[in-house]
């Protein structure tokens, strides 16, 4: 089982940290450890033997009874500082274990996004983030702004800005420390829902991202007129503009300029090897999030890496 040698190299791990001098090995080592186990388990979440894992007509069936028993897990994902190369931020991502198998996204959240249901299951990542956070706060760690997604769904909701807030205070979370991502698309719902939405969480002192910038039919109007912290670029766009020259090249350098000129930060996802840091730095890019530093990871080694393992090791 997968899981029993996890446990093993667990228990070798912890034996290296009481010797002081081997304790930072140790503690990298566990990170990497964490990015082997969920490489496994995505590698055998959809199907076991040929056999899907879960029943996709099934999902809504079993939804509520999956909330009640937090089958539900946050896992987090870094934004690294390509400056320094450590973490400054985090984006909250969803994962579903069910029967001790890793369901993907792809497999639960369209279906949810059908129906009311996403939005119980926005509030319940929100609600897990603040908090993971109070405990963070609470044990003196170094924490870090962390994104969470809301559905487009969600947009235009009865009370939507009053319940995140509620969310938020309940764990006395500062509101700094909150970012609420939305994706480009969102503006298929209505741009002044969006616009009240983004105004709202902003008078709040609550920060706003564009999420996956460059996948759909992007208007200067969403970022020229709305008040966002944060713009993520699409790893689709990255990846399109590695050849230098191209036209998609040229698009990529334009778009980080001009979210630096309308006094955004600009984050860049799917960062996978160095040739994509470079792109970036030579564009004055220097917030990235993706696989070359970490995949999504568990709270628990997140928690390890708040207490301050190092993206330094990565540094080109």
């Amino acid at each position: 089982m997968i899981s029993d040698s996890i446990k093993r190299i667990e228990e070798l791990l912890c034996e290296l940290e009481k010797n002081s001098a081997s304790a930072t090995t140790a503690r990298e080592l566990r990170l990497q450890l964490a990015d082997v186990y969920t490489k496994l388990r995505y590698a055998n979440s959809v199907k076991r033997d040929g056999k899907a894992v879960i029943d996709r007509n099934n999902v809504e069936g079993i939804f509520e009874e999956a909330v009640k028993n937090e089958e539900f897990k946050v896992f987090y994902q870094p934004k690294v500082n390509l400056k320094t190369y450590e973490p400054e931020g985090a984006e909250a991502l969803c994962r579903w274990i069910h029967n001790d198998e890793v369901i993907a996204p792809d497999d639960f959240i369209p279906i949810l996004e059908q129906s009311s249901r996403i939005e119980t299951l926005d509030f319940y990542m929100l609600d897990h983030v603040c908090s993971d956070m109070r405990k963070w706060l609470d044990a003196g760690k170094n924490v870090v702004q962390v994104s969470v997604n809301l559905s487009r769904i969600n947009v235009g909701q009865d009370r939507l800005i009053e319940r995140i807030i509620e969310t938020v205070d309940r764990y006395a979370i500062p509101h700094s420390y909150i970012q609420i991502e939305l994706t480009e698309t969102s503006t298929e719902l209505g741009f002044d829902e969006l616009r009240d939405l983004v105004l709202g969480l902003r008078d709040a002192g609550i920060s706003t991202a564009v999420d996956d910038f460059g996948t759909g039919y992007s208007s200067l109007k969403l970022i020229s007129e709305l008040p966002w912290n944060v713009l993520k670029i699409d790893k689709s766009l990255l990846h399109e503009a590695e050849r230098e020259g191209s036209s998609e090249h040229l698009m990529l350098s334009h778009i980080i300029s001009m979210v630096r000129d309308l006094g955004m930060e600009c984050v860049v996802e799917g960062v996978e090897t160095p040739e994509d840091i470079k792109l970036l730095k030579d564009n004055n890019c220097f917030m990235a999030q993706g696989f070359y530093f970490d995949r999504p990871i568990s709270v628990e080694y997140f928690e390890q890496l708040l207490d301050g393992v190092s993206h330094r090791k990565r540094k080109r």
